[in-house]
């Protein structure tokens, strides 16, 4: 029913969390909350919520990508932020990586991220 899947192009969790849990047959994939990380691992701390926050799209546009989808693909994001007064720091750089027109359904809320990070972010992608 499912599978996980994994791309070197962007950071992969510790062994009991899948990068991507896929099901061919609901024709949909989940993906893993991302924070700021380079692609082989490393936490990126001391940088700005923008700074995380395009780090963190970027990991999930090269994962949507080397499915062979496009961020169109992304149908909900889940968003978790550890101060909302930084949402709209956050906001600004989600909207350049989002068609305006046909955005992802979206939740945002406050919460503590990993490693006292600012932002974390998973999605919902359809695989058709």
């Amino acid at each position: 029913m499912k599978s996980a899947w994994s791309t070197p192009s962007a950071p992969r969790p510790s062994s009991w969390i899948a990068q991507v849990s896929k099901s061919d047959a609901l024709g949909a994939a989940w993906v893993s909350g991302l924070i700021s990380q380079e692609a082989g691992g490393e936490v990126i701390t001391g940088t700005s919520v923008a700074e995380q926050t395009r780090l963190i799209l970027e990991n999930l546009k090269n994962i949507v990508e080397d499915m062979g989808l496009t961020m169109e693909h992304i149908i909900k994001t889940n968003i978790f932020m550890r101060d909302l007064k930084d949402f709209n720091e956050m906001d600004a750089v989600y909207r350049r990586y989002f068609n305006s027109e046909n955005p992802p359904a979206r939740q945002c809320v406050e919460a503590g991220v990993w490693g006292g990070l600012d932002v974390e972010i998973s999605a919902v992608v359809v695989l058709r």
